[in-house]
């Protein structure tokens, strides 16, 4: 053995690969350094040395090297070139390794000195690569803000530094009093590692582990299950029913510096070698934990417990913005039922719109890329887009048809009031008749009064028709002009019109329900989603929120609103999403001012949108191609 400069010991190798000169160098000192263990490159990888163990020459410490080998060099070992000086083109292999050099012939003693000074060079290159790849394994984990990714991660790094075979991670819940099984992986097996959980008692392996807070190193559970001064009870179900053997285990806390347990790394079968283990392998070249590798793994394990919480943290954080940004739109549904769904689909058809233009590989849309935060960012934005509508009066954002539903019912109580007052007169006509005497019959204002409810009822009908937002006709509108003119005289003599002023201009809208000063509020409506979004810090990764969510209104020929912008002023994150607030405000079915469009029939607007260049046209080519609105249940022949 040779001691280690970090005090862990650990197997020193030495690989020959110069031929004869190698051998002769390793019979020189063979004497001298008898416990370093020598193996011949030319053998293979791995190979089984007197007495049954193994040696992996991808992990030698000391390469002895004639200058004409062709070998890939293990990048911590040192090099001692034997004999005659290396080709420069060999010399330039050896680069960032330490190079000595043993002409022959050579002395024992000289010989020794040689490798002793190599293996030096490569313990101290074994601990300056253990430093860097540890400082790299942290770097790495505090990047990853995913909690399972980042458990991945952890076990990934946590087998590749100690050569484990396989291995798990558990985490403590439930305040503590239980384990539950997160993660699995295992280079030999493929199975179905599903969730489940375990008691943290002092009988299982990983419940020790949380209650004495102290790794657990068994050498090998088969021969010796014994460790912490107990006998674990191995549960061998899992091996036999995959022909593995879980040999020598490694069980470590993952637990903050002054922290608790939050927990468990589990490595299993620390194997020489590269490739699945099969058979004799368990046998010949699965290998104990060494000290070394107790040690980097609890390094490693303090590092990913600080990840792991930063990430809970995150997560916690994350939800909290999640909780906030679902309870705002619940809010704006709340004020505008009829359009419920609506701020979810767009952000589910802008989401996977994004999705597709991140795997688009040529063309304009080929630069653009969407990693997972950009995708974040434009779901929310999806979702607050509309959140203005917060600012806007309930009974325009709720308005079905041209008139409020107050404005009707006035209307049609002043037609009642109307009718009433075609009876008084009517009525008075008689009585003014019987008093002066006469007698001849009364056909003629019978016909009168059934001429004048019937106009009555005509314009009542009139009023109905010119309500509904569809496109206005001619005729109701002539109806609607001369209505605006009517006036009657109520039972004192009071002249009373038909319409109000804004009841007229609500009634002579062209199109849709809205009049021009209800359209301008209802617009407002994004000024107010800015003006509001601008004020919450975001933070760095969802900075441009407010600007992506606010503009979905604005056109490319600039004739959008609120602030006319042309199309270098637009993001594509907003170009994307005012294709899918088109689409959906076109195929919805819950709003009770229109029906739903077909697919195909709101396909055909939206590319009239792109021929009059309001929209983005490679961005709707892939939004048609890709079939995109099956993301929120419809294709081309409606729902799926």
């Amino acid at each position: 053995m040779v001691e280690r400069s970090t005090g862990v010991p650990r197997a020193s190798s030495v690989v020959d690969d110069a031929s004869g000169g190698g051998e002769a160098v390793l019979r020189t000192f063979g004497d001298v350094m008898a416990h370093v263990r020598t193996v011949y490159a030319d053998r293979g990888t791995v190979t089984e040395l007197p007495g049954g163990a193994i040696l992996d020459t991808g992990r030698a410490d000391v390469w002895l090297d004639d200058g004409s080998g062709s070998e890939e060099i293990p990048r911590d070992a040192a090099v001692v070139c034997v004999g005659a000086e290396p080709s420069p083109r060999r010399l330039a292999s050896f680069r960032g390794r330490s190079v000595s050099f043993l002409p022959l012939p050579i002395s024992a003693p000289t010989a020794a000195a040689v490798v002793a000074t190599a293996l030096g060079a490569a313990d101290r290159g074994h601990a300056m690569e253990t430093t860097s790849r540890l400082l790299d394994i942290g770097l790495a984990l505090n990047a990853e803000r995913d909690p399972g990714r980042l458990l991945d991660l952890i076990l990934t790094h946590a087998r590749r530094i100690t050569g484990a075979d396989a291995g798990s991670i558990y985490l403590v819940e439930e305040d503590g009093r239980r384990l539950r099984f997160k993660v699995a992986q295992n280079d030999s097996v493929e199975a179905d590692f599903s969730e489940f959980s375990v008691p943290v008692t002092e009988e299982s392996i990983v419940g020790a582990c949380v209650v004495c807070g102290q790794t657990v190193n068994i050498a090998d559970l088969y021969e010796d299950p014994t460790a912490l001064g107990r006998t674990f009870r191995h549960d061998r179900r899992f091996d036999e029913r995959f022909g593995y053997q879980t040999r020598s285990v490694l069980t470590t806390p993952l637990r903050p510096p002054g922290g608790d347990v939050v927990g468990v790394l589990q490595l299993i079968n620390a194997k020489e070698g590269d490739g699945p283990l099969r058979g004799e392998d368990f046998r010949r070249r699965v290998r104990p934990f060494s000290l070394a590798d107790e040690r980097l793994c609890e390094a490693l394990a303090a590092q990913a417990a600080v990840a792991l919480e930063n990430a809970r943290l995150y997560e916690e954080i994350r939800g909290l913005f999640e909780g906030f940004v679902r309870a705002s739109v619940h809010a704006i549904e709340q004020r505008d039922p009829t359009t419920s769904g609506h701020s979810q689909r767009v952000a589910d058809l802008t989401v996977e719109l994004a999705k597709v233009v991140d795997r688009v590989d040529d063309g304009p849309l080929a630069p653009l890329r969407f990693d997972r935060e950009d995708l974040r960012q434009i779901e929310y934005a999806g979702l607050l887009h509309d959140f203005g509508k917060v600012g806007v009066r309930e009974e325009v954002l709720v308005k079905a048809k041209k008139l409020h539903p107050a404005q009707l019912d006035r209307i049609l109580s002043r037609l009642d009031h109307m009718r009433t007052a075609v009876h008084l007169d009517v009525a008075r006509k008689l009585i003014e008749r019987l008093r002066a005497g006469w007698t001849g019959g009364e056909e003629d204002l019978e016909r009168e009064l059934s001429q004048r409810l019937a106009d009555v009822d005509a314009w009542a009908k009139a009023v109905l028709e010119a309500n509904e937002p569809t496109l206005l006709a001619a005729e109701p509108e002539a109806r609607i002009q001369e209505l605006a003119r009517l006036e009657f005289r109520d039972g004192d003599g009071r002249r009373i019109r038909i319409l109000e002023d804004e009841e007229v201009r609500a009634l002579l809208v062209r199109k849709g329900s809205l009049t021009d000063e209800e359209r301008a509020q209802i617009q407002s409506h994004v000024t107010h989603t800015y003006n509001f979004l601008v004020r919450i810090p975001w933070g760095k990764q969802l900075s441009r929120l407010p600007d992506i969510a606010a503009k979905h209104h604005e056109y490319l020929d600039g004739t959008g609103y609120p602030n006319r912008l042309g199309a270098e002023d637009i993001p594509v994150e907003t170009r994307m999403m005012t294709i899918s607030d088109i689409f959906d405000a076109l195929t919805a079915a819950d709003r009770p001012y229109k029906k739903a469009v077909p697919v195909r029939h709101a396909l055909d607007i939206l590319d009239a949108e792109r021929r009059n260049g309001r929209i983005d046209a490679a961005l709707l080519e892939v939004f048609v191609e890709a079939r995109v609105f099956r993301a929120i249940g419809l294709d081309l022949e409606g729902p799926r």
